[in-house]
Parts: structure tokens; C-alpha cells; sequence
């Protein structure tokens, strides 16, 4: 199964019937079993509503304005072209804007979960990236009846109005959706999910048709049990059609999809990992630690791809979803070739590129996952915190997943080493053996916003003897120490590609 995602940018910035049609276009290119736009961001629908807020300030407005309806002429060629259609939800994420923030929920703030918004001069300091601040907003609380209340009335207006497939609730950017206690609140949210499952239950009948349920979640099950997510009872109730576990800033490599296929086993949700379209921007970064690799590996390609599609398949999902695929970005040169890429038999025959840039830790807003600039949100990227050593006999080992079945293939390792000494010896391992380095070479590197530094990029050539399909350890010793190097050795970033089987 091949579903993909995407927020509402596209539309919204269409002014011109035209830019709708060539949008339709591109997306049916991409022949995606199931595809999934943004409808409605929390109380902001993209149509006009009587339920909820109707957008306004969009180049969209024009379409509106003059009777036209975007969003139907847009599900009308793509159900014309067999992809089922499946609008997504916004449950609680406003995207770090004070704009977002509606009049009926400032009416309401009581029903808020207290925080206010923030200073508009605290906005302003970040600039454009105001989007950061999610966790300063006045998310509603969903134990108010009165907000599930609000939610469900747009969502049956949604499936009322559009000849749809299905919907998606989107619990990305994790926003949070209780106020403390959060987990024992957990049943407000079931009996939202409940709601929502009947109302589909009771339009399908009327057109026909079973419409399908899906969520789009954290990946990590323990968090979204801390925040009042009991997803496995929705599972157990058969409430969804299809999960999507996911990470929603860039994509990761090492994420524990096997979890999801264990939670859904014995019935009948599939599981559908989310994957981002971005791999790991070079501004992920505190003040001073980068990613350094470049050489234009954050360019989301087939390679990368590739190695996703085959890690997921891996731990058994069901199929992909890809989110943020934006038709007017990747239509052109990669929608036409998606179903081969995520075809596991085709699979083996492509080069994959597998990329680690982080430790597998659940971020819930861009403000954790990034960090900001003056000194906000100090130590909050752990994350991407890179591994050090310093002094002799220091070490760290790394825990990551791989999915590739070598046999006769090698794959290419490396990583790089900022501020490695002459004299520093650096022994690795991969699952208990050793691994010596090919070559070591040295560059340097003068980052926009930092001092010049020298790193060293380490490559070795791997087999099947050192490589294992699931859980691998990697672990990284400093030997010796070179007494005239001062500052740490920075590790952050591991690359493994794999070339194509030829047998």
C-alpha cells in the first residue's frame, strides 16, 4: 500500500482554477492507493464552515470567493484516477502561530489548557520560526466536553460535505491534549476516537460504503500513553482501519515500527509507518554543533527511500505512507516512481542509503527538537546531542536498525569525527567485531555561524558478517589520546549505503 500525506500548503496556495487542476495532476502521477490532505487545523477548516473557523489571509481566498471549492475539485479528479481519499485532521496542533489561535477558542479560554500564547514580541524574536513555540500555545483540553463537542461537529460537517474515503486524525507536533493528570484522562480521547468511529459508521451506510478511520501518531507507544493517547484500546475496539506511527520533522531510520505491528496483531488495522520528506536539516542544531556531513545528503532521494521502505518492511508493516510529499515540490521528479520504490521485490536490485543522525528520542515540538536561538530552551536537543570522547578508554555504542539482507552485496560505512587529533587512535566495532578504517581522511569546515573546525571522515567496507537484519551495536573507543588536542571529539552522523545485489 502506498499512501501519502500532505498538509495543506498546496492548496491553500492556489489562487487560480488552473493551479488546482495541475495540482490535481501531479498527485495522481504518484498512483498512491490512499492520499491524505489537510482539511481542517483544529478549528481552522479550509472550506467555508459553519462548524469551525473558515480559513482567511490565503491566496486560496480567491477560489473561494468566487464559488469555487478546492478541496472538492481536487478529491473529484483524484477519486476520478482510483486513489481513495482520506482527509486529515488536526487535532490540537495551532504550528507554533498566534493566527491560529481562533476566536472561539479566546472566547473559551477556560476550556484552554491554561498556557497563554506568549508575547507578541517573544514572536517576533524568532522571526518567521515562530512555529517553534508549539508548546506555548492554548491548546484546548479534550476532557471538556464542549471541545470534543466543537471537533466532531467539524468533522461531520467534513464527511457531509466531501464524497470522501475516510479520515485521518492527526495527533502530530504532539501537542498536548490534557491538562495533568494527562494518562488517567485517557478515556475522553477513546470516547472522541468512539464518536468519531460511529459517525463515519452511520455516513457510510447512508452512501454505501464502510469509510475508513486512521491516526497518525508518535512513534513512540510509552509517550503517547504519558500524554492520554490509550491507542491500543482503540486498536482492541477496532476502531481505526490504519495506523501511522511517525516522526513529523525529518525522517529516522531507527524507529521501532515492530512495536505498532506487535500493538495491532489479531486485527484488523494495518500499520503504515509515516515517513517525513526532509531528512535532517543543517540548522538542526544547537549553537555550535552541526550536521556535518552534507555532500548533499539531504536531498530526500530514491536511495534514501529505498533504505527506509526496506527498514519498515523489515519489521513487518502492512505498507508506507509518506508525509509531506508535496506534489508541487516532488511530483515531477519522483511521484511517477514511488511505486517502485516501495516495492520490497524490486528492492534489493537499488543502491540504499541508510542515514543515523540522532538517538532514537521522541521530540514533541520543533521548540524540543531544534532548539532556538538566544538561549532558548537550553540543552533540549539531546537528541541530537553528538557523541564525545576525550580522554583514552572513553567509549560509547550506538544501537541502530538495519534491514538489508547483504548476502553477496557490501555496504559502505562512515562517519565523521570533528576535532580528531593526530595523535588519537580510535578503535570500532560493529556487533563485537572489529572494524578498521579503509581510509582517514581529514578536512575542515567553516560553518555560516561558527568558528572553522577539522573533522576527519572515517570509511570502512562491510559485509554480511558484520551486518544483521533488526538490532545492531556500533561502538566507538578512544584508544589513545593525543595530548595536544583540546577540545572533545565530537561524533554525530553514521552512513551505511548499500549497493545493489547483482546476484
Amino acid at each position: 500500500m502506498l499512501l501519502i500525506t500532505v498538509d495543506s500548503g498546496n492548496l491553500l496556495s492556489c489562487s487560480e482554477q488552473e493551479q488546482v487542476d495541475r495540482l490535481a495532476e501531479l498527485t495522481v502521477t504518484s498512483r498512491a492507493d490512499i492520499y491524505t490532505m489537510d482539511v481542517a487545523d483544529n478549528d481552522i477548516c479550509f472550506y467555508p464552515s459553519r462548524a469551525g473557523t473558515t480559513a482567511s489571509g490565503e491566496p486560496m481566498d480567491a477560489l473561494l470567493a468566487e464559488g469555487h471549492d478546492p478541496y472538492g475539485d481536487f478529491i473529484g479528479r483524484l477519486k476520478e484516477a482510483g486513489i481513495a481519499v482520506v482527509p486529515n485532521f488536526r487535532m490540537n496542533d495551532h504550528h507554533g502561530s498566534p493566527r491560529q489561535w481562533t476566536e472561539w477558542e479566546r472566547e473559551h479560554k477556560e476550556w484552554s489548557l491554561g498556557r497563554d500564547t506568549g508575547a507578541w514580541k517573544s514572536y517576533q524574536k524568532v522571526g518567521d520560526h515562530g512555529w517553534r513555540e508549539v508548546g506555548d500555545l492554548r491548546q484546548m483540553d479534550f476532557a471538556v466536553e464542549a471541545v470534543r463537542e466543537r471537533r466532531l461537529g467539524i468533522l461531520r460537517e467534513i464527511a457531509a460535505r466531501y464524497t470522501l474515503d475516510g479520515l485521518m486524525l492527526d495527533f502530530g507536533r504532539s501537542a498536548p491534549f490534557f491538562r495533568e493528570p494527562k494518562q488517567e484522562k485517557a478515556g475522553y480521547m477513546t470516547q472522541f476516537v468512539r464518536a468519531v468511529r460511529s459517525m463515519l459508521d452511520e455516513t457510510g451506510e447512508k452512501r454505501g460504503q464502510h469509510l475508513m478511520l486512521a491516526a497518525a501518531v508518535p512513534w513512540d507507544i510509552e509517550y503517547c500513553i504519558e500524554e492520554g493517547l490509550d491507542i491500543k484500546a482503540w486498536v482492541d475496539e477496532g476502531l481505526l482501519s490504519y495506523l501511522c506511527p511517525g516522526e513529523w520533522y525529518f525522517v529516522d531510520y531507527n524507529l521501532p515500527y515492530s512495536d505498532w505491528v506487535a500493538l495491532a496483531e489479531g486485527s484488523g488495522c494495518k500499520v503504515y509507518p509515516m515517513l517525513m520528506s526532509s531528512v535532517s536539516s543543517s540548522d538542526a542544531v544547537t549553537p555550535g554543533k552541526r550536521v556535518w556531513l552534507g555532500d548533499g545528503f539531504e536531498e530526500f532521494d530514491s536511495p534514501k527511500i529505498s533504505a527506509l521502505v526496506e527498514s519498515a518492511y523489515s519489521q513487518g508493516v502492512d505498507g508506507i505512507m509518506f508525509y509531506n510529499l508535496h506534489a508541487s515540490s516532488f511530483g515531477s521528479r519522483l511521484y511517477e516512481h514511488l511505486r517502485d520504490l516501495i516495492d520490497p521485490a524490486r528492492i534489493p536490485s537499488t543502491t540504499r542509503h541508510y542515514f543515523y543522525a540522532r538517538r532514537p528520542k521522541y521530540m514533541p515540538t520543533e521548540y524540543f527538537s531544534f532548539g532556538l536561538p538566544d538561549g532558548y530552551a537550553p540543552g533540549e536537543v539531546e537528541a541530537f546531542t553528538p557523541f564525545e570522547l576525550n580522554e583514552a578508554e572513553d567509549e560509547f555504542s550506538y544501537e541502530f536498525l538495519f534491514g538489508s539482507r547483504l548476502g553477496s552485496a557490501t555496504a559502505a560505512f562512515q562517519f565523521k569525527l570533528r576535532d580528531l587529533g593526530d595523535g588519537d587512535e580510535v578503535d570500532v566495532s560493529m556487533n563485537g567485531g572489529t572494524v578498521s578504517a579503509d581510509s582517514l581522511d581529514f578536512h575542515r569546515c567553516q560553518p555560516p555561524n561558527g568558528p572553522e573546525f577539522r573533522y576527519a571522515v572515517w570509511r570502512s567496507a562491510l559485509g554480511a558478517s558484520h551486518l544483521k537484519v533488526g538490532k545492531n551495536v556500533l561502538a566507538v573507543r578512544l584508544a589513545g589520546r593525543d595530548l595536544e588536542r583540546t577540545a572533545p571529539i565530537q561524533v554525530g552522523e553514521f552512513e551505511i549505503t548499500v549497493a545493489p545485489d547483482e546476484g
